[in-house]
Formats: C-alpha cells, structure tokens, sequence
C-alpha cells in the first residue's frame, strides 16, 4: 500500500498532477506539474515557471486570460488557461507577474 501525498489535503489527492498547461498545447513536451510544497492544492512546473490549483467554476468563467491574479504565496501573478475539471473544479494555470 502507498503512502498518502502529504501535500494534498483532498480527494482530488488521488488524480493524477495536471499536465503543465505548455505540454497541453505541445504534445512534444508533455509532461505534468508537480505538487508545490508547503502549498497544499498548487502544482508548479519549475521547467516553465507556471503554477495551477483548482477554482470553481463560476471563479474561473470570471477571469480573463491577462488579468491579474493573486499567487499562492500573495505576490503578484497573471492568469493563464484552463485546463481539465476536476472535484471542486477547473484546473487553472497562472504565472508570476514580470
């Protein structure tokens, strides 16, 4: 038997990592984000300095590719795509501003 992720804190704990959200539009370099440690919930793909978390919904059909969105740690970040739904959500890809 495997050991939970001790950084997940849902069920979504037990779906695979979303695929970096460049890999999804390049199948050349498919591969998937991994869990941000000490962020419960925020993956990050160090190779191209994106991060993604679950929204709902109705949050996510809010906000525009561009806009402005808060990172995880409360700096500055912008927001990119959406990726695939999962529980509670919609996968959603976001960069640091700059």
């Amino acid at each position: 038997m495997r050991d939970a992720d001790p950084t997940m804190d849902s069920p979504a704990a037990s779906i695979p990592n979303p695929l970096c959200e460049i890999g999804r539009t390049h199948p050349r370099d498919k591969h998937r984000m991994r869990p941000l440690d000490g962020f419960p919930g925020v993956w990050v793909c160090a190779k191209h300095g994106l991060y993604a978390t679950v929204l709902p919904e109705d949050e996510v059909k809010a906000i525009e590719r561009g806009d402005p969105f808060p990172m995880h740690d409360g700096s500055a970040g912008v927001a990119g795509r959406t990726g695939d739904d999962r529980p509670g959500g919609v996968v959603f890809y976001y960069r640091a501003a700059g």
